[in-house]
């Protein structure tokens, strides 16, 4: 019996010490359970490969190699990383506003094709003039489109999730007609728009890689986003309607006001996702453009519980995905089918482990992390 109590008592001091561990080190505890998420992620992939005959850890090493291994691979990640991080935002606006936006995929084409009619017809500009109308341009262009359904959401009550999900296909539909008739130049045999002027087009910061400078003002305006949602009356207003409607108006919150400014706000932040990604990196408008980036970008907010550093990582490792995958196709030979399912097992990892973080810090501390 002696024996069984000093294991119990172990067992038990073991416990509180580690409980008290978490408590003063939750934020370590959380980029550890995250990390070992991705990483049992990776261990259930490699026995996938392998049942297909490749050696996964050769596969894998291309995961790396691909997104980190070499400067042209490096640039590449972070180029990726831009667009992903303004649809990121702005699901972000949205969900603290109580707004449902799925949206941001139409938004950040609608965004092109603002940018598009600035960047490629609009000539005897400087350079600096230029991109800031065109951005402004895709800004305005998204804030409209966004600004459709919640038109249709204050005037007649319309479920705004339905909206900005159909407004996506209304939207790609509209590139299809654009390029194939107003937009597309007479002289090309391509379906696509007009290429933007050198004048619109952002400078390269980092040699021999495709990385523009649309990369620092991404990280800029993720600093003004979570500035306004948290520093100002107006984002308090915000987040108020997006917790509770009735409060809000029982505190005298001008509900349409508020309403639209997060219309504005998360319409615009994806629009400019589109303009920088034509001025950066696409020059033109073509079918496929967004390459599903603003479905993404829902995922990379969940992932990182809609605060700026956990949204500015996992977008780091949205586009770790996204360009590491290709290289083990290309390198390794993975089946793309099964490249999908990998990177589903990570993105369910990653949000399983933050559902234990909050887990572990309602009971050490009493709240979520």
């Amino acid at each position: 019996m002696s024996e069984l109590t000093n294991i119990k008592q172990t067992s038990s001091t073991f416990k509180e010490t580690m409980l008290r561990f978490a408590k003063n080190n939750m934020g370590f505890v959380s980029v550890f359970i995250s990390v070992m998420a991705i990483l049992f992620a990776l261990l259930i992939g490699a026995l996938l490969i392998s049942l297909v005959g490749i050696d996964p850890w050769e596969a894998i090493s291309y995961l790396w190699k691909g997104s980190f291994g070499n400067r042209y691979g490096f640039g590449e990640t972070l180029t990726r990383f831009v667009p992903l991080l303004f649809s990121s935002l702005s699901f972000t606006v949205a969900h603290k506003s109580g707004f449902f936006n799925v949206g941001a995929e139409g938004q950040i084409l609608a965004g092109a094709i603002g940018a598009v009619l600035v960047a490629a017809y609009v000539e005897g500009l400087p350079p600096v003039l230029h991109v800031t109308l065109a951005i402004l341009a895709g800004v305005l262009f998204g804030a409209i489109w966004a600004g459709i359904a919640g038109v249709l959401k204050i005037l007649l009550g319309s479920n705004e999730l339905i909206n900005t999900m159909m407004l996506n296909y209304v939207a790609v539909l509209l590139v299809e007609y654009l390029i194939h008739g107003p937009l597309k130049p007479a002289d090309s045999y391509l379906y696509v728009s007009a290429t933007i002027l050198p004048s619109a087009k952002l400078p390269i910061i980092l040699s021999k890689t495709p990385l523009h400078l649309g990369f620092v003002i991404s990280l800029v305006v993720t600093v003004g986003v979570f500035y306004l949602l948290y520093r100002t009356p107006v984002g308090y207003q915000m987040r108020m309607v997006g917790a509770n409607l009735k409060a809000a108006s029982y505190a005298g919150v001008n509900i349409v006001g508020v309403t639209i400014v997060a219309l504005v706000t998360t319409g615009g932040l994806a629009g400019m996702g589109g303009a920088i990604e034509l001025l950066g990196t696409q020059y033109k408008v073509s079918n496929g453009f967004s390459l599903g980036y603003g479905y993404d970008g829902i995922g990379v907010a969940v992932m990182g519980r809609y605060h700026p550093v956990g949204i500015v990582l996992s977008t780091l490792l949205f586009s770790v995905i996204r360009v590491g995958m290709g290289a083990m196709q290309r390198g390794a030979g993975v089946p793309f089918p099964l490249l999908n399912v990998i990177q589903g097992l990570i993105i369910i990892f990653v949000i399983a482990s933050g559902y234990l973080t909050n887990k572990l810090s309602e009971t050490v501390i009493g709240g979520r992390a």
